[in-house]
């Protein structure tokens, strides 16, 4: 997912329920640096309910807190769609075209 020299969280093709925990834990360790959580989504096909709605949380409370930023970069198009279809483009920052 990460590595001691890329501090980007990579989500795998299938972001499922087994993958959510870690993904959660990488983003505290990002948050706790101080650093921006930088979340590279371009691998996706698919994405789980429980991985969206950790990413959503890391994002709603980047808002609300002077801190670290979420920042979703390169989401593929099955994120994008996923994204979509429940209605979560605001909180990913992402516009329907």
């Amino acid at each position: 997912m990460t590595s001691a020299t890329d501090d980007i969280v990579r989500l795998p093709a299938i972001a499922d329920l087994t993958f959510s925990a870690g993904l959660k834990a990488a983003l505290i360790r990002a948050q706790a640096a101080g650093a921006d959580m930088v979340v590279d989504a371009s691998a996706v096909q698919r994405i789980s309910t429980p991985c969206l709605q950790i990413l959503v949380a890391a994002s709603r409370d980047t808002l609300r807190l002077a801190g670290p930023k979420l920042v979703l970069r390169d989401p593929s198009a099955n994120f994008i769609e996923t994204v979509a279809m429940l209605a979560l483009e605001e909180a990913f920052g992402l516009t329907r075209t």
